[in-house]
């Protein structure tokens, strides 16, 4: 019974969902506003017909999970392997630049360093899933630009294993040689 429970929960968010993402287009906004509302609709804040938080997780991966699948199998390996170059130094820049400005931050205003860090990693992600999406709806997915940003977007992703080794070490309290190989092997592993 507790399936069949299960089962009409993710139904009816799928097609509040659904009819939320089509009135969002007909007005000319993307879909993705629309998921949004309607999870706000369904949610513990206002119709509370979803509110165990073990089932929104769900809910929210399984999302996810959907959407970079049918991304994914419109990716080409052979167009990605191209410009993997290109988007993994873009990525380092980008993560270089934020740690940089909140390294400056830090320095202005008496932050602690590993705070700075933490928040550089933070700024420095995109969310793949609600960019992938934007530029599926805006018809560029495909295009150059299209695919260097999907590019950038894997190597953000990517670069997740040694931003939280780097995390791990610094609150710890300070590098060991053991940490430096564990986190030189995660970014050799990235190129």
């Amino acid at each position: 019974a507790s399936v069949h429970g299960d089962l009409t929960s993710i139904a009816l968010v799928v097609v509040a969902a659904l009819l939320c993402g089509l009135a969002m287009e007909r007005f000319k906004q993307p879909a993705l506003l629309g998921y949004m509302v309607a999870g706000v609709l369904l949610g513990p804040s206002a119709l509370g017909l979803v509110q165990d938080q073990s089932q929104i997780g769900v809910l929210a991966e399984l999302g996810v999970l959907m959407l970079l699948f049918v991304i994914g199998m419109e990716l080409s390996l052979r167009i990605f392997k191209r410009i993997w170059r290109l988007a993994a130094a873009a990525a380092a820049l980008q993560i270089a630049a934020s740690l940089g400005v909140f390294s400056l931050l830090a320095f202005v205003f008496g932050w602690p360093m590993p705070m700075a860090v933490l928040m550089g990693f933070v700024v420095a992600m995109s969310s793949t899933a609600v960019a992938i999406k934007i530029l599926q709806d805006a018809r560029e997915l495909k295009s150059r630009g299209g695919r260097i940003a999907v590019a950038v977007l894997i190597a953000q992703d990517m670069a997740v294993v040694p931003m939280m080794l780097t995390i791990g070490v610094m609150g710890r309290g300070g590098f060991d040689w053991m940490s430096a190989v564990s986190l030189s092997g995660a970014v050799a592993l990235l190129g």
